[in-house]
């Protein structure tokens, strides 16, 4: 039996009741939490010092698309959307191009640098909805020893959710939307709970909008049949809303998927920025999960309504989505835009946005042994410093994490007690080789891009470094 002790940390446990812990000693035995207690005196297999630093469930980044962000960070932050549109719709003919263009090897190295980011920045847990490449990130599960809930999006390409063409959205062949549900079906069949249960499989509809009733119909009938989740983007910008809204006589997207019997306590919702009246009840009456990404929703000048869910009954997660995967910079974006969209300093608060990464990720999940810090739960755990100029001293120890601290402050991450991330490196890779690797992915995708006038205009050349 393998035993982990996690030494003289400040302890949050998490959970329906938290607690704190100060200067504790967390015990995790053959992957689980088998004690905390003042001083552990028996044997340890891995010692982990948290003397000064706070310790936490682990993060749970509840919806990505890894080998979507290293390529296009910066592309277009500053550029005007169309009104209806998202932020991923001007950069939907560059990501297709990726997807198209690079090898297997050169699209690797850019889904393991996002990877890399996604570790190091707090996960230990992380939901991927695939676009491409699923076979690369089963293999990085693997490789790096993390925790995922993986789901093949269904329509599996970037053109067919949508793109920029001539100042108008347009929508490319989504194929045969059928098979591709299929393939998700198999993809369950043959790797859920793989890798001692680190790799589970749900079910990934595209959204509302862009997936045909009827096959929203069958995810529904294989997500009872087969305990799974069904994971889709939900009410995230206007297009979407008028789509559905033509379709379905005036229903907001909520009122049509619960139309349809879709919703429930196995779907996540991510976004769910366009809500009307009646959708919030909706959602917390079946029980639907929401996914908060508030750093990915600021880039487009909007505030998500996160706390209007919390206070509404409805279960939240977390998530940084792509681009950007700081975990405790979007835990911070969550409570101060929360507080400018309520106008109120007290809501939500530090430990609020805390639960909503851990347990809040937990129950969306449907992972009870997920989220929290107790006996019997995945050792699951992350540990962060609490002694920099920015978050010491200490007065509280969340508000210091989630006010004053980033992801360079996370000094160990474990999954089943096991060690995934020390100081900032993850562990079992070579990170400066992968880095290369995927500079020189980006910088070849980024010329094929330029020859075809996909890039933005005011683009800062570089050149051995240097601008101009």
């Amino acid at each position: 039996m393998a035993t982990t002790v996690v030494r003289d940390g400040i302890i949050w446990t998490g959970g329906a009741s938290p607690q704190v812990h100060a200067r504790r000693d967390l015990v995790i035995e053959n992957g689980t939490v088998a004690a905390i207690e003042p001083a552990f005196r028996g044997r340890a297999d891995t010692e982990i010092d948290a003397g000064g630093c706070l310790v936490v469930p682990g993060l749970v980044n509840a919806h990505v698309h890894a080998g979507c962000s290293p390529h296009i960070r910066g592309m277009t932050e500053d550029a005007a959307i169309p009104k209806t549109g998202a932020y991923y719709h001007a950069l939907g003919s560059v990501l297709t191009m990726g997807y198209q263009q690079l090898s297997r090897d050169e699209f690797a190295a850019l889904m393991e640098w996002d990877c890399i980011a996604m570790l190091a920045g707090g996960a230990t847990t992380i939901v991927e909805e695939n676009f491409g490449g699923h076979d690369i990130w089963i293999e990085l599960v693997e490789k790096l020893g993390f925790r995922s809930d993986l789901g093949l999006t269904y329509p599996n390409s970037v053109a067919s959710i949508g793109y920029i063409k001539d100042g108008k959205i347009v929508m490319g062949d989504p194929g045969d939307i059928g098979a591709m549900f299929q393939a998700g079906l198999k993809l369950h069949e043959t790797h859920n709970g793989k890798f001692d249960d680190r790799l589970r499989i749900h079910l990934s509809p595209h959204g509302p909008d862009t997936v045909p009733e009827e096959i929203l119909r069958e995810t529904r009938k294989a997500c009872d049949r087969l305990g799974v989740n069904a994971n889709l983007h939900l009410a995230q910008h206007l297009e979407e809303r008028n789509t559905i809204a033509k379709k379905s006589g005036g229903k907001t997207s909520i009122e049509f998927l619960d139309s349809l019997g879709f919703l429930g306590p196995h779907v996540m919702g991510m976004h769910v920025t366009f809500v009307e009246k009646g959708d919030i009840g909706i959602l917390a009456r079946t029980r639907t999960n929401v996914v908060h990404g508030s750093y990915r929703k600021a880039k487009e000048a909007l505030i998500s309504p996160f706390w209007d869910f919390v206070a509404g009954g409805v279960n939240v997660a977390i998530a940084t989505d792509s681009f950007s995967h700081d975990m405790i910079q979007d835990l911070r974006f969550a409570a101060m835009l929360g507080k400018i969209r309520n106008k109120d300093v007290g809501t939500p608060n530090a430990s609020q946005v805390l639960a909503c990464a851990t347990a809040g990720a937990a129950t969306a999940l449907r992972r009870p042994d997920l989220g929290h810090i107790g006996i019997g739960a995945r050792g699951d755990i992350a540990v962060i410093d609490l002694g920099s100029p920015f978050n010491s001293p200490v007065y509280d120890p969340l508000r210091s994490l989630v006010y004053y601290s980033s992801a360079r402050d996370i000094r160990w991450t474990l999954v089943d007690g096991k060690p995934v991330t020390k100081n900032g490196q993850v562990l079992g890779t070579d990170m400066n080789a992968v880095r290369q690797r995927a500079h020189a992915a980006a910088e070849r995708l980024w010329m094929l891009a330029e020859k075809d006038g996909l890039l933005p205009k005011d683009r800062f050349h570089h050149d051995h470094g240097h601008t101009h």
